[in-house]
């Protein structure tokens, strides 16, 4: 090929288009329409919770399972987990588990058009997303994804409502104080009040007071690290939000208040008796 522009002249070297790879077929064996809008939001409200240790194949994307007119999407690290359901026109026919690579929904999401319908296909390895005039072609992870359910805490011992802004802010400015390595930020919850601490002993401490309100009358303190909270409550939306405990080692859920389609569970950090 050659490019000339006033002056200069450019020849560049190609490759013969035989070389190119050939479009796979798509001969899928379930195809459905969705809202490219709620398709976005599905996907941005669980991927980052995937795991990006690549030795950990069948955590390195999201899960999706449609099944009973519904439609839902997990990813998990081993440490936290996302989960959000919904239904919005799925087929009762249509029944699928397969695991999205991340790459894959990352694109996706730079594509997805508000404003348009996507219609999905899936075949026994490979996923396409076709919104015209774009098809997007991506192979599955071929690996089992762990059973989610049993992650989900079915029981808890105290509910915490509060602002999701007021907590995000608080954990956020503490944990600028906490542990470098395990981003340690502590909950204690004393009646209407749930204090957010952090301690690093080569910088120093931070406390910071959230009003909230419970359910169960009752004290509670428990460890999290502060990244992991961060990202849940980033994607949970304004409004109050809803923390399910049910004791310092045991995982803690987060979900919007009266909203028990999209939540997150996060692993507790183990504390130590002389931390703050």
């Amino acid at each position: 090929a050659t490019i000339s522009c006033e002056k200069a002249i450019f020849h560049l070297l190609g490759l013969s288009s035989d070389e190119f790879p050939e479009i796979p077929s798509l001969e899928a064996k379930q195809t459905f329409p969705v809202s490219s809008e709620n398709l976005r939001e599905m996907i941005q409200r669980t991927v980052f919770a995937a795991s990006r240790d690549e030795t950990r194949q069948n955590l390195n994307g999201v899960y999706l399972e449609a099944g009973d007119k519904e439609l839902k999407m997990v990813a998990t690290d081993g440490r936290r987990l996302a989960f959000i359901r919904a239904s919005f026109g799925v087929s009762e026919q249509i029944r699928a588990e397969i695991i999205i690579p991340i790459p894959a929904l990352q694109q996706l999401v730079r594509i997805l058009d508000q404003e348009k319908e996507i219609k999905i296909g899936i075949s026994q390895k490979q996923i396409f997303f076709q919104m015209e005039p774009v098809l997007l072609i991506s192979q599955l992870v071929e690996a089992k994804f762990p059973n989610y359910r049993d992650v989900i805490p079915a029981e808890y011992n105290i509910a915490i409502f509060t602002d999701r802004d007021q907590l995000y802010g608080a954990v956020r400015r503490v944990s600028l104080l906490a542990d470098e390595k395990s981003r340690l930020v502590k909950f204690k919850l004393q009646g209407d009040i749930l204090w957010v601490s952090a301690n690093a002993p080569e910088m120093g401490q931070a406390r910071e007071e959230v009003t909230v309100r419970t359910e169960e009358k009752g004290e509670i303190e428990i460890g999290f690290n502060s990244a992991y909270l961060l990202d849940a409550l980033k994607n949970m939306g304004e409004g109050e939000i809803c923390l399910e405990l049910t004791d310092s080692v045991n995982p803690g859920l987060i979900r919007p208040s009266g909203n028990k389609d999209y939540i997150n569970v996060v692993m507790p950090v183990r504390l130590e008796t002389e931390e703050a």
